[in-house]
């Protein structure tokens, strides 16, 4: 089996190899991320900034290496670079000159979360100036491709030697919806929200187990809603190649203080819960790999 990981980058991603028996699965958690790059002076204070980061989900899901599969996670925050967008996601608005790339309609984008962040959440903008072109495709070539191809990498080597992978990405959310989220302002949020973008994105077994194992905890679960998956769902999801992608977004009132992002009480509880997902869902892929290589 190919064991060539890609390297971690100071800065822009961290790669866990796993250290255990690998499975044909891989995690990544790209909103993670609380270091500020170089250079980067937004106009609002750090904190702000880092109001929107997924905090402790790449510990959250930490235990994966452990049980066979790689994780991937950036280390800089989402509003810096948001790698849960494509590279046409960009906001010209944002920008000083034309962007001489495609750009696409988005609806995030729209909102004020492209592949930049217009906002640092709210309507209190993050830059008290445009972005030059070069700054934007700067951003795209140090921190977006390398994840994305450090991505691209793991997927194809699990496909490779496993004929099947199944792609876990990671998030959280904030308990409520907020002013740059498709969903009201104020809407209650279930505990867990399963992305595969709109059933499309992996087989409707794998989606279920999840499912039933979260509610089995006792969690609320919510199916693509306010949350589908999007860009790192949707670019390497191919179920009829047997390569699965779902979203997995985890709700931050279960786990941590959303002023303070200090962790609460029940974050062991959490954790616990989330390996005994990751087992289960190591002995459903072990099983089916092993039935369809026969």
């Amino acid at each position: 089996m190919t064991q060539n990981f890609p390297s971690s980058i100071p800065g822009v991603m961290t790669v866990t190899p796993p250290t255990a028996r690998r499975l044909p699965m891989v995690f990544d958690s790209p909103h993670s991320g609380l270091i500020l790059p170089k250079g980067f002076k937004p106009a609002v204070p750090d904190d702000l900034v880092l109001l929107a980061s997924d905090t402790h989900v790449e510990d959250l899901f930490g235990w994966a290496p452990a049980m066979g599969a790689p994780l991937l996670a950036a280390e800089f925050p989402r509003s810096f670079l948001d790698l849960n967008r494509s590279v046409q996601d960009v906001d010209a608005a944002m920008l000083d000159a034309p962007w001489p790339h495609p750009i696409r309609e988005n609806a995030a984008t729209r909102r004020g979360m492209g592949l930049t962040w217009r906002y640092a959440w709210g309507d209190v903008k993050m830059n008290d100036q445009l972005l030059s072109v070069a700054e934007m495709e700067g951003r795209i070539d140090r921190y977006w491709r390398p994840y994305h191809n450090a991505l691209t990498t793991l997927l194809d080597q699990t496909h490779a030697d496993f004929g099947a992978v199944w792609h876990v990405n990671c998030h959280s959310m904030p308990a409520f919806g907020h002013a740059l989220s498709p969903d009201p302002i104020g809407s209650l949020r279930a505990d867990i929200v399963i992305g595969d973008y709109d059933g499309t994105s992996a087989e409707p077994a794998f989606v279920a187990l999840v499912q039933e194992t979260m509610q089995g905890f006792g969690y609320s679960v919510a199916l693509n809603t306010p949350f589908r998956g999007a860009e790192l769902v949707s670019a390497y999801c191919n179920p009829a190649a047997r390569r699965h992608s779902i979203q997995i977004e985890v709700n931050r009132r279960l786990y941590m203080d959303e002023v303070t992002r200090n962790r609460l009480p029940t974050y062991d509880t959490l954790r616990g819960h989330l390996e005994k997902l990751g087992q289960v869902m190591a002995q459903y892929v072990q099983h089916v790999a092993l039935i369809t290589a026969r």
